[in-house]
């Protein structure tokens, strides 16, 4: 009894033996890990992409939030499972809403420039293949209905972009998804150049049902979604608020408001939505933003224009415009003073849209040379020292009879000079800009010299 005890001891320690042996080797070699018996940490860097799911972090460059890790949630290795004999035995599908880790050409080229090192993406998963997707009116439509996001930012906040532009249908090809950040408004996804992505990328997995209950802790009701009162509303002074603290950091003076720059800018966004003719040169329309100024009764001697589609509240505008280096050197421009601010909603191409136009302008002291000034000095002395001695031939009652229009015309042409001159020396030495009336006359002056001067010698040979 003894021995038959002893011997099954032994067997069972000899089991345990071989198991712990097998299952160790098979770590080793991660096989195991295609089981989904372990799951691995992934770090989450803080750029902000996955907000809310994962947080935002605390630096200030895409640079260093790059480098910050503000999460580091389990997910599974992809694939999961193995192939025994042509079948796939514990294998997980991907799945609606999936969190995916994956890295291909695109990601490199995009964090090597964005961040200066080449790295994967984090996105959620949106569409699998044969499905449609389409994004409307700030919502996506998936498979013809409206998709419940509880994840995402805000609601009404996802708007198309270079690969898939709003009001359009994809169909997903077989062994693509289409993948999106839950912060839209901060996220390069397969909406942009990143477009669709292989399962052959993928390298991790988290599924959805995992994720409730721990990283759902931020998400967000959605019953209201569809309502419009769900639709992001900008509040024209809160952004002001926000840029001029901007431009107080960047030491710049703070722009103000201006009624008739905001006048201005709702004509641009109507005529913008109208012709689908977003360029600054209004090719389609021929509506510049000088003439909707012009219309609007601005005048300034510097001007600008920020055109965008889509809904935003005031910090995500910002955001918006300071994540781009051309944009924000444009909203931290010195030489602006004034601003004007229109959202106005209407239908591109029959698709539902948003348009917000700002208009800038600003004020330049001309800074003439003193040679310049020297010049028009020179010339008023010039016709002041010769002005007694044309108007004293009107005192010489025959040679005046006899010449009467061209005498008459050069103290007149000496008349205008002076008049005019004056007014530009007035001007100049002020340091003020001329009126588009006396800058044409400097370019008449020379006009009025030559014909001073013709008639100036057909009297003097008269005279002799």
């Amino acid at each position: 009894m003894f021995r038959l005890i002893k011997n099954i001891f032994l067997f069972l320690f000899f089991l345990l033996f071989v198991t712990t042996f097998i299952t160790y080797s098979l770590f080793k070699t991660g096989l195991i890990r295609q089981f989904n018996f372990f799951e691995e940490p992934i770090s989450v860097s803080g750029t902000g992409s996955m907000y809310p799911t994962f947080p935002k972090g605390n630096s200030k460059t895409p640079q260093e939030q790059a480098q910050e890790t503000v999460s580091t949630p389990g997910m599974m290795p992809y694939p999961v499972g193995i192939k025994i004999f042509g079948k796939e035995f514990f294998d997980y599908q991907i799945k609606h809403g999936d969190i995916v880790v994956f890295m291909n050409d695109q990601t490199k080229k995009a964090t090597q420039e964005l961040y200066g090192q080449a790295t994967g993406y984090v996105k959620r998963v949106i569409a699998l293949p044969g499905d449609t997707v389409e994004i409307i009116n700030g919502s996506v439509i998936l498979n013809g209905s409206p998709l419940s996001e509880p994840y995402i930012a805000q609601a009404r906040s996802t708007f198309g972009g270079d690969f898939l532009p709003d009001c359009r249908v994809l169909k997903i090809p077989q062994d693509k998804i289409f993948v999106m950040g839950d912060n839209r408004k901060g996220s390069g996804d397969s909406r942009y150049e990143l477009g669709l992505i292989s399962f052959q990328d993928i390298n991790h997995v988290l599924p959805l049902t995992k994720q409730k209950g721990i990283l759902d802790k931020n998400w967000r009701n959605t019953s209201d979604d569809l309502s419009d009162n769900s639709k992001i509303k900008l509040d024209p002074q809160e952004y002001l608020n926000l840029l001029n603290q901007k431009r107080k950091e960047a030491n710049l003076k703070p722009l103000k408001y201006n009624p008739k720059l905001e006048k201005s800018a709702q004509l641009r966004a109507q005529s913008i939505i109208k012709f689908d003719d977003f360029s600054f040169e209004a090719t389609r329309s021929g509506y510049t933003p000088k003439k909707a100024m012009d219309d609007a009764g601005y005048s300034n001697i510097v001007s600008g224009e920020v055109p965008l589609s889509g809904y935003y509240d005031a910090q995500e505008l910002l955001d918006n415009y300071f994540e781009f280096a051309s944009s924000k050197k444009f909203m931290l421009d010195k030489d602006y003073q004034d601003i004007g601010i229109a959202a106005i909603e209407g239908s591109i191409n029959g698709c539902p849209s948003q348009v917000i136009v700002q208009h800038l302008g600003g004020y330049i002291p001309p800074n003439y040379s003193k040679d310049e000034l020297k010049g028009w000095q020179d010339n008023l002395n010039n016709l002041k020292n010769i002005q007694s001695g044309w108007q004293s031939l009107k005192n010489q009652e025959k040679f005046y009879n006899d010449n009467k229009t061209d005498i008459d015309r050069i103290n007149q042409i000496i008349d205008t000079r002076i008049t005019n001159i004056t007014t530009i020396i007035n001007k100049m030495s002020s340091n003020k800009w001329l009126s588009k009336d006396e800058a044409d006359y400097t370019y008449q002056d020379s006009k009025l010299y030559d014909e001073q001067q013709n008639i100036a010698k057909k009297l003097n040979n008269s005279n002799q």
